[in-house]
């Protein structure tokens, strides 16, 4: 759609449920067929060029150094395939983890529905529950974490809505007026991997919303 009209970006955006359907039509194409397609395409990239598929991933700046030396669990929960994410932590990483990691849950779509769930299996996690440790989801996606921030199984995790990710101005701006969502910037994000904490927000120097 960019290709055939670079300006269209601001119309994709606001008018994308019903722009897609009617593009579909006038390409004589069907949504599902474009997802076979774009599937297999990844897939072959991935088993027969794969130096060129790692190549196409870039992590943010500094995220590669402070998810390496991050002294506390974390955990990836992704729409991704595993075998896809397991190839780019390690590649990106130098993490080999197993197949059946615990620390890896992937394929989660629909995605509020399913990162619910994750939160809440975390949340039951022994080591989580016996030390009464804080839960920290972060997400680029607007409608998931504006969907976690209302569950009330998940009162106790703290919600945060990037602010380097895929999603759009009005996206964030909606996510600084959503109860119980704090935009998050890359700086701050690192700040939490390396001290559990956020500067001026959670020690004591800064007002918590």
């Amino acid at each position: 759609m960019v290709l055939e009209d670079p300006s269209c970006t601001d119309s994709i955006i606001d008018d994308w449920q019903s722009l897609l359907p009617a593009t579909l039509k006038k390409w004589g194409v069907e949504q599902k067929d474009l997802q076979s397609f774009f599937e297999d395409f990844r897939n072959n990239l991935l088993q027969n060029h794969e130096d060129e598929w790692v190549q196409r991933h870039v992590m943010y700046p500094g995220l590669q150094e402070t998810l390496k030396d991050c002294k506390y669990p974390w955990y990836i929960v992704t729409s991704r395939a595993k075998h896809r994410t397991l190839k780019l932590v390690d590649a990106l990483l130098d993490m080999q983890w197993p197949e059946d990691t615990p620390r890896l849950y992937s394929k989660m779509l629909p995605p509020n529905e399913k990162k619910i769930e994750t939160l809440q299996q975390i949340l039951n996690k022994p080591m989580v529950k016996e030390q009464n440790a804080t839960v920290h989801f972060v997400d680029d996606r607007y409608e998931t974490v504006k969907a976690v921030a209302a569950e009330p199984s998940l009162s106790p995790v703290r919600v945060y809505m990037a602010d380097w990710g895929y999603s759009t101005q009005a996206e964030k701006e909606a996510a600084q007026d959503t109860k119980g969502v704090r935009l998050i910037s890359l700086n701050e994000f690192q700040e939490l991997l390396k001290w559990g904490i956020m500067m001026g927000v959670d020690d004591g120097c800064g007002d918590d919303n």
